[in-house]
């Protein structure tokens, strides 16, 4: 296109942020699909795909869904939208992998289409309900079968302002190893 330039994926990663309040412009359709399409591309184990997603757009649901974590779900009271990663742990050994390819995945998408999205995990993580697993408490609301693991929630909406980007620091040598430790 010409005048326009097209972000490199360097420059998308510097630029994509954790974002946990938005405005109440709702995710669009194509939007939505979207980073489903960016999901379905992951690269996943063997291919097996052990994915599935469920998309939260109803704002009681959204709403509801604030206690799902202890201490850390408060973005759901403004977002407008979410996507809940499921596998299936019979299909591969690597479905946590496969599920956390997916949601970098997606939250680069939601980058690139301006919106805002955090990560919210919920695989081994309590619940404000006492007694009751994130993943539990995830479960019984969005009606997931027995076999079906949650990882996390793409917690996403459209935002008023984009956060200033990561500049990226001198990069920590002291973290790479050649050949050997």
């Amino acid at each position: 296109m010409k005048g326009s330039r097209i972000m490199s994926l360097i420059e998308m990663m510097e630029n994509r942020r954790s974002v946990r309040a938005f405005n109440s412009e709702p995710v669009t359709d194509e939007e939505l699909n979207k980073i489903l399409q960016a999901a379905m591309l992951a690269p996943n184990g063997k291919g097996l795909k052990p994915w599935s997603f469920v998309t939260i757009r109803d704002e009681k649901t959204l709403r509801d869904l604030v206690n799902c974590r202890k201490g850390g779900a408060k973005m759901l009271e403004t977002a407008t939208a979410a996507i809940a990663v499921y596998s299936d742990s019979d299909v591969t050994d690597t479905f946590i992998e496969d599920s956390s390819l997916v949601m970098g995945w997606m939250h680069l998408m939601a980058s690139d289409l301006g919106l805002g999205s955090c990560w919210l995990q919920l695989r081994l993580r309590p619940s404000n309900e006492e007694g009751v697993s994130a993943e539990e408490f995830v479960n019984r609301r969005l009606g997931a079968p027995d076999n079906q693991n949650v990882e996390a929630l793409l917690v996403m909406g459209h935002i008023d302002e984009a956060p200033t980007a990561h500049e990226l620091p001198e990069l920590p040598c002291d973290k790479v190893h050649a050949e050997r430790w």
